[in-house]
């Protein structure tokens, strides 16, 4: 099967979600089809860094993006006099366009698969003689984070933003997954929402998952004098920098007065400018981009995931679980998987639940090594990519018939 996949950006390196999942469906994809991969890269040669991504596709085409206040914001202005949304116009470039229009027109792909509803113009650029099934992968549904972000913030100019952003979002979302033949879902609830929302398309369940793998339990590289717990992510994605912030002022004050020498590492590319005020607290580490995350998680007592907001699954709780570290996450952090609290995953969602699972783990390696046998299962039955990634076929399948795909 010849698959054309358009992705806002190369999925190297891969540290963050989008870019593991994108990559993760590139090497899965591989195996029995052949993949052309359309993206932009913000500067040239860029694609020439990325021998691991060309590995996994017959071709690689991009253009070059710039990521300059004078290009970006050239491309918003044209996308206003063409009636785009703004997320939109700032990912769409012409020459792309051009691109999908050339490859769609010289060949003959079963599949145009779209990474994230913000790429949806480009499916005007397919050749109208394409018969190409069109494919959104959701990756999470941005307005739903909105709405959630506009519960927890103050008046203000902030909020009034988050307000405009939810409304305007919910629109151009809709008419997004309207255009598409076959929509992916990372989750139930999110699976439902767009079922109400797109009820003539094929929707399937294809969850996160993580490498189990390069994701094995191991002991930690260094050994620690004190006892620490660990957030990781990009911590420039807005529900993660609330997330540390909450978890700094209102939970690790009380932990730190039960366990004076408990720290806390905050792990991630990007630290935005108010995590980085958080990492002059006593007891608190912000790293910013690390060559290798999973030692921070192997020597940790434990994850935390004190989200509040955001949508989608968590692969850091995912990438925890498959090292066999005990994971601590709000319902929210936790929905879409499926965990079960107090066997592989314990669930806080005030400061002293959080407080009590802590220091229930520093006192009884027994939990802790329960939770981490249990969560390291539950991650190679359910959430190992081979198996997660089954249902691009199933959708595949159902669109194209069975035979085809």
């Amino acid at each position: 099967m010849k698959i054309l996949l358009l992705s806002p950006w190369l999925p190297w390196p891969p540290y963050d979600g989008g870019r593991i999942r994108i990559l993760e469906t590139l090497r899965y994809l591989s195996r029995r089809h052949s993949v052309t991969l359309v993206t932009s890269v913000c500067q040239t040669g860029e694609d020439e860094q990325a021998a691991v991504v060309k590995g996994f596709c017959e071709k690689i085409v991009t253009t070059v993006l710039s990521n300059r206040t004078g290009a970006i914001l050239s491309r918003l202005s044209r996308g206003l006099l063409d009636g785009r949304p703004l997320i939109q116009s700032f990912y769409y470039d012409t020459r792309l366009a051009r691109q999908v229009r050339d490859l769609t027109s010289r060949s003959a792909y079963d599949i145009v698969q779209v990474e994230f509803p913000f790429l949806t113009p480009y499916l005007k650029a397919v050749d109208p003689r394409s018969r190409a099934k069109k494919i959104l992968s959701m990756h999470n549904i941005e307005s739903l984070r909105f709405e959630r972000e506009l519960q927890l913030s103050q008046w203000g100019k902030r909020r009034m933003v988050l307000l405009g952003d939810h409304l305007f979002f919910r629109a151009w979302e809709k008419m997004a997954l309207q255009q598409f033949d076959g929509i992916i879902a990372v989750s139930d609830a999110e699976r439902s929402w767009i079922q109400r929302h797109a009820p003539g398309a094929a929707v399937e369940l294809v969850p996160n998952g993580v490498d189990t793998e390069y994701f094995s339990p191991a002991s930690p590289i260094a050994s620690e004098s004190a006892p620490y717990i660990v957030f990781t992510g990009a911590m420039d994605y807005p529900p993660n920098v609330d997330a540390a912030g909450w978890f700094c002022n209102e939970i690790l004050p009380a932990l730190r007065r039960k366990i004076p020498r408990l720290g806390y590492k905050i792990v991630g590319k990007n630290p935005h400018p108010q995590i980085l005020e958080l990492g002059k607290r006593n007891g608190v580490q912000v790293t910013g981009t690390v060559a290798d995350i999973r030692c921070y998680i192997a020597g940790a007592l434990a994850l935390v995931v004190p989200l509040r907001s955001g949508g989608g699954t968590r692969l850091k709780i995912l990438e925890a679980m498959a090292m066999a570290r005990p994971v601590i996450s709000t319902s929210v952090g936790a929905e879409g998987l499926e965990v079960s609290p107090g066997t592989d995953i314990l669930i806080a969602d005030d400061a002293d639940q959080f407080v009590n699972h802590i220091d229930l783990l520093l006192k009884s390696p027994e939990v802790s090594n329960h939770l981490g046998r249990a969560g390291r299962r539950l991650v190679m039955e359910k959430y190992d990519w081979r198996v997660c990634l089954n249902g691009l076929e199933r959708l595949y399948g159902s669109l194209l018939g069975s035979a085809a795909a």
